[in-house]
C-alpha cells in the first residue's frame, strides 16, 4: 500500500520548512540529562527516541502563573490582552495529544476560556510514535480520549511513515511535498491504537473510604505536588488577588495547584472539605481513574508514566487500579 514517507535524513530539513510557517518547538534532552519541550533552533533535532519529557505540553497552553484580570480605577475590569503567534509542537507521543483533548473538554466547553482558546487555536501538533516502558499504561485499558494531530510520524526503517489528521496538517504536506515521497511499506501499529475508544457508561459505586490502601499511600507521599505538575490532564488551580501599593489597581492570577496540597481543599474560616491526606488521595485516585464533574466517567490518566518516574517515594495506583477497576493487560 503507497505511504507518504520522509526519510530519517530529511529530518533537518523538514524542521526548516516547518520554521518558515511558525516557531518550533520539540522535546530536547540538555546537559543535565533531562529531556523537556523547546524551542528547535536551526542545528537542533528532537530527540525522538526518548520516552517523555519532564512536563507535558500543558504548559504552552495554561501556563504556571498568569494574570487573568486586571483592574485600574481608571479604566475597570480588563481581560488582559495576550498576543499569541503561531506554535508548532513537534515529537507528541499519543499519551500527550491525548492529554491535550482531556484539556480541550474541559477549557472550550460550552464557557470557553479565553487564554487557553487563544493558545489552542494558534498550535499545530505534530505526534510521533513510541514504545511503552516500564512505567506507561497506555496499554492497560482503552482510553476514549483522543490522540488527535495535524501530522503524525510513525517511525519506520529509515525514516517515517507521515500522515495527515486535519486541513492543517495538509497544508503542511503541501509545504514538505519535495522531501515527502509514496513508498509500498508496511506501517506498524502505533499507540495511537489504545486511545479514542467509545467508552459504556457505567455506573460504579462510590470508593470505600475505608480502603487500607488510601492510608498506605497518604503514609509514603511526601506531598510535594511533582504528581500534579508533571501529569499531562492535571489542570486544578488556584486564583488569586493582588492590590495595587497605589490602591487604585489590582490584578486576579490563575496560577497551577496540587489536590494533594493541604490548602487546596481548604475555604474561608480554615474549613477542608478533604482534611487529611487519604481523603486527598481518594479524590486524586477518583479524578484520574473514574473521571469528574462533567468528565465523569472520563478517566483523566493518558498512561504516561511521567508521576511514577517523578515520585520520590515511587508511588503506583497501578496495582489499585488494577484491582479496583479491574484493568489487565
Amino acid at each position: 500500500m503507497a505511504t507518504l514517507f520522509i526519510a530519517q535524513h530529511n529530518l533537518e530539513a523538514m524542521l526548516e520548512r516547518l520554521r518558515r510557517k511558525a516557531e518550533v518547538h520539540g522535546p530536547v534532552r540538555g546537559e543535565d540529562g533531562v529531556v523537556r519541550f523547546a524551542e528547535l533552533i536551526h542545528g537542533i533535532l528532537p530527540d525522538l527516541s526518548a520516552i517523555r519529557t519532564l512536563l507535558p505540553p500543558k504548559k504552552y497552553l495554561l501556563h504556571p502563573r498568569e494574570t487573568i484580570l486586571k483592574y485600574t480605577s481608571e479604566a475597570g475590569y480588563q481581560l488582559p490582552s495576550e498576543s499569541v503567534p503561531p506554535l508548532i509542537l513537534f515529537g507528541l507521543h499519543p499519551c500527550d495529544l491525548a492529554g491535550i483533548n482531556y484539556l480541550d473538554r474541559i477549557f472550550l466547553g460550552e464557557d470557553p476560556d479565553p487564554l487557553y482558546a487563544a493558545r489552542r487555536s494558534a498550535l499545530t501538533l505534530i505526534g510521533v510514535s513510541c514504545t511503552p516502558d516500564e512505567f506507561c499504561s497506555c496499554h492497560l485499558y482503552p482510553s476514549p480520549l483522543k490522540a488527535l494531530s495535524d501530522l503524525f510520524l510513525n517511525s519506520v526503517k529509515g525514516g517515517f511513515a507521515i500522515s495527515s489528521g486535519s486541513p492543517r496538517g495538509e497544508e503542511l504536506l503541501e509545504v514538505l511535498k519535495d522531501i515527502v515521497e509514496e513508498r509500498d511499506i508496511n506501517v506498524p501499529e502505533d499507540t495511537r491504537r489504545f486511545f479514542g475508544h467509545a467508552v459504556s457508561a457505567q455506573v460504579r459505586p462510590e470508593l470505600d473510604a475505608t480502603l487500607p490502601e488510601w492510608q498506605e499511600l497518604a503514609d509514603a507521599c511526601l506531598g510535594c505536588g511533582a504528581c500534579s505538575l508533571c501529569c499531562p490532564t492535571c489542570s486544578c488551580f488556584d486564583v488569586l488577588e493582588f492590590g495595587g501599593l497605589d490602591g487604585r489597581s489590582a490584578v486576579r492570577v490563575r496560577q497551577w495547584d496540587n489536590c494533594l496540597f493541604k490548602c487546596h481543599a481548604e475555604v474561608a474560616g480554615g474549613m477542608s472539605f478533604r482534611k487529611n491526606r487519604a481523603e486527598r488521595f481518594r479524590y486524586r485516585y477518583r479524578h484520574k481513574y473514574r473521571g469528574f464533574g462533567p468528565l465523569q466517567g472520563i478517566p483523566a490518566c493518558v498512561g504516561c508514566g511521567r508521576c511514577r518516574v517523578v515520585c520520590p517515594a515511587g508511588l503506583d495506583l497501578r496495582p489499585l487500579a488494577a484491582r479496583l477497576e479491574e484493568i489487565t493487560p
